[in-house]
């Protein structure tokens, strides 16, 4: 956990606002809870585990939040006028956290959405648009004003997850194994993992499932090392992740009938500029493929705002930015209680 507040002099100053809001990216791996102001200054950010409801339960969930938000309120004093919460997972969940955290925050205005909801704010603010994730997870969500969210793939890790870092990391694994039993080619990946895992693959197998679908996830860097050196076996993973990305993209066409907007977000597309470049080149040509270089945790801001009644200023983004720059000083390495900063 890493719970930090902004540099004293600066944080005591920012006080004399009496106005809050408070944003939250969770995912399958981490989950990111910002307190800021309206002018876009970040006073406390808290990183902990995933709470994507899938892995570890609704309940389990609904208390992470809970935790986590309160540990960013006592950072300031005065009213919290919006919670916006973009979680991984929740899709599937009904409005079951919705309606727990209701009860239990005493906040002005609560919306919790899918962590994609987040995706296409960062962008798009609240227009019309769809988000495509390839994070631990991937999913994609296509939002209408007025309408329900329309949900394509992303159905959990068991189902339907393909082209994320977990799908990614589970077929490096998996071919690195059948060229060690003689039922695959071989492949660079057994060296790659061997570095990561500190001995052979076979030999690390009770690692593997004890780290989990994070863990797993974090292993997909070793597909697009491998691609890069030259590997066939890696190009065939990245490939098929890029298909299935590049069908759910096909299929949010069909509610369009003309050029629409698609926001990527999600790790394996800011770490890897070239599984970007990979589905714009099969995406169909009315899709119009946009990144961003703010962070996820950012759209719910945008969206925390919005239900206040309020606006960004022209200077919010940078403000936010450079902010969110300092905070990230401290190194995200989420464990099991959270810490703020």
């Amino acid at each position: 956990m890493v719970v930090k507040a902004l540099q004293p002099e600066i944080f005591g100053r920012r006080c004399v606002l009496l106005e809050y809001f408070i944003a939250i990216d969770g995912g399958g791996t981490k989950t990111e809870t910002l307190l800021f102001d309206e002018a876009g200054h970040i006073l406390c950010r808290d990183v902990t585990t995933g709470c994507n409801a899938l892995d570890i339960g609704s309940e389990a969930a609904k208390d992470l939040l809970l935790q986590a938000i309160g540990r960013v309120r006592r950072c300031v004093p005065g009213k919290v006028s919006a919670v916006f919460g973009g979680i991984a997972g929740n899709c599937h969940c009904g409005h079951a956290l919705y309606k727990a955290l209701r009860t239990q925050l005493d906040v002005e205005k609560l919306e919790i959405w899918d962590d994609t909801y987040s995706v296409i704010s960062s962008v798009l603010g609240h227009q019309d648009g769809c988000g495509l994730v390839a994070g631990t997870g991937s999913s994609l969500f296509v939002r209408a004003e007025g309408k329900p969210c329309i949900h394509i793939g992303g159905w959990g890790y068991l189902i339907d997850t393909g082209g994320s870092g977990f799908d990614l990391g589970c077929e490096a694994v998996y071919m690195a194994l059948r060229a060690i039993d003689g039922r695959g080619e071989k492949t660079v990946l057994n060296e790659l993992l061997h570095r990561t895992l500190h001995k052979p693959v076979e030999e690390s197998i009770v690692e593997i499932y004890a780290g989990g679908r994070p863990f797993i996830a974090s292993l997909a860097y070793t597909v697009f090392e491998g691609r890069r050196m030259g590997d066939a076996v890696c190009e065939k993973i990245f490939a098929h992740g890029i298909n299935h990305l590049a069908e759910m993209v096909s299929t949010a066409a069909k509610y369009y009938e003309d050029q629409f907007t698609v926001v990527l977000g999600g790790g394996l597309f800011s770490a890897n500029p070239e599984y970007v470049e990979a589905l714009r080149a099969v995406a169909p040509p009315q899709a119009k493929l946009l990144t961003t270089d703010m962070p996820v945790v950012y759209g719910a801001a945008i969206e925390a705002l919005r239900m206040a009644g309020r606006t960004a200023a022209l200077s919010f983004k940078q403000t936010f930015f450079e902010d969110y720059m300092i905070c990230r000083q401290c190194p995200d390495k989420p464990a099991g209680k959270g810490t703020s900063h």
